[in-house]
């Protein structure tokens, strides 16, 4: 008997329903597609590194759209670029109006400025010190149980880590940790960082 209606012979078999091409323009990708698109912006996100320029960064949201991920898919992504591209325009006022000056956590000598303060914790595990880190004209000063200043002629490199501040110190490995409350002050006091350690190694 010949099939009938909504069914077809196919192999011997028969197929019931109204075919349909396996793929078309209009079908979503694959689960694995979207994964290995999403996999290979991560990787490239990565790529960039700590502390990539203007046009790294611009490339990587382009980079995002060619691949054809979506803004939710992306967000931390995003959010981390854009966070990156305010720190270099905060960077550029800096060179052009100065560093600002906050209040500080505690009495500064005459003629020492604090250019920012934050809480913070200090270190890499949740259990580590709470308290306040400032960022004067000669140091770098950590408030908490224990008190820490560094000055800036010591320090070999800033980086921001998401809300972390790390600080590379000269003739040392070691690095000093410091979790911010958001991405954004973290950036903000690295920027402000970087340009003090420039300043000192500019005078040396």
């Amino acid at each position: 008997m010949a099939p009938t209606g909504g069914t077809r012979l196919v192999n011997g078999q028969i197929q019931y329903g109204n075919a349909r091409p396996l793929t078309s323009s209009g079908t979503p990708a694959a689960p694995s597609e979207e994964a290995a698109r999403l996999g290979t912006f991560r990787h490239e996100v990565r790529k960039a590194g700590r502390q990539p320029d203007r046009l790294s960064l611009l490339r990587l949201i382009e980079r995002a759209g060619e691949l054809g991920l979506r803004d939710d898919d992306i967000l931390l992504e995003l959010h981390e670029i854009r966070v990156a591209l305010d720190a270099l325009d905060f960077a550029e006022r800096l060179a052009l109006e100065g560093l600002p000056v906050v209040p500080s956590v505690d009495p500064l000598p005459a003629g020492e400025r604090c250019h920012f303060a934050a809480p913070v914790r200090y270190g890499r595990r949740r259990g580590d010190q709470i308290g306040h880190v400032e960022l004067t004209s000669s140091w770098l000063r950590f408030h908490g149980a224990l008190d820490m200043s560094v000055v800036w002629s010591e320090v070999a490199s800033i980086e921001r880590d998401g809300r972390d501040i790390l600080v590379s110190l000269l003739e040392s490995r070691r690095v000093l940790r410091f979790c911010c409350h958001s991405p954004e002050e973290a950036a903000r006091g690295a920027t402000v960082a970087q340009h003090l350690v420039a300043g000192t190694a500019s005078y040396s």
